[in-house]
């Protein structure tokens, strides 16, 4: 219509901590959870700090990602922004999210930078996505596949690369089968980074894009 402004709505995807409503009603106190559903071929991985490393997607044909949409405005954008450290740490993409209603929409993720390398999540870090995969009743089964094939990898780079310190396996000195068992009860750049493997199709050398995407 003539001098009426149509604003076009912004959806945001969330599958890490995001997706614990708490924490977004505290630090996006506008956004509207808009659906739940999954963002197909990708899958969830843990990436960062070797220690306290944060959740992150990649391409992955026949996989997906348990996913929250948001419906956000403008401020609550740019508290995402501050919160992922965009542009360094993670960047943007858009993504088509299949919801559980059979809809489909197109909604914005925040990606990690590609250079980052595997690592394990916090004790705090991880029952916080836990919470949320609870709160939006997902799968946690994929949380804890994500959780168990981002630690071998992260352990397989560790033994190649003596340059690696650990100074404990998980948060709070547990061993990996208490770390996972422990779960069950509940609901920012690496310092010394490998080169990445530039036969990687999801590699670029400046690690903020995909290669064909």
């Amino acid at each position: 219509m003539k001098g009426v402004d149509i604003v076009k709505k912004r959806y945001y995807a969330a599958y890490g901590s995001n997706l614990n409503v708490s924490q977004m009603s505290y630090r996006c106190p506008f956004a509207k959870l808009y659906g739940t559903g999954v963002i197909k071929d990708y899958t969830l991985q843990f990436k960062g700090n070797p220690e306290s490393a944060f959740a992150t997607i990649a391409p992955k044909n026949g996989s997906s990602v348990p996913a929250a949409v948001w419906e956000i405005q403008p401020s609550d954008e740019r508290s995402l922004d501050r919160y992922e450290g965009y542009p360094s740490h993670y960047f943007k993409k858009n993504v088509p999210v299949r919801l559980n209603d059979g809809r489909e929409v197109n909604a914005m993720v925040y990606v990690m930078n590609l250079k980052m390398n595997f690592g394990l999540p916090s004790t705090h870090y991880y029952r916080t996505v836990h919470q949320g995969y609870m709160d939006c009743c997902l799968d946690t089964d994929v949380l804890s596949e994500a959780l168990g094939d981002s630690a071998q990898k992260f352990y397989t780079s560790a033994l190649r690369n003596p340059s690696y310190r650990i100074s404990r396996n998980f948060p709070g000195n547990t061993s990996f089968d208490e770390y996972k068992s422990e779960e069950k009860g509940y609901g920012e750049d690496c310092n010394e980074r490998e080169e990445p493997d530039e036969s990687d199709p999801f590699c670029s050398p400046d690690g903020m894009q995909w290669k064909g995407f």
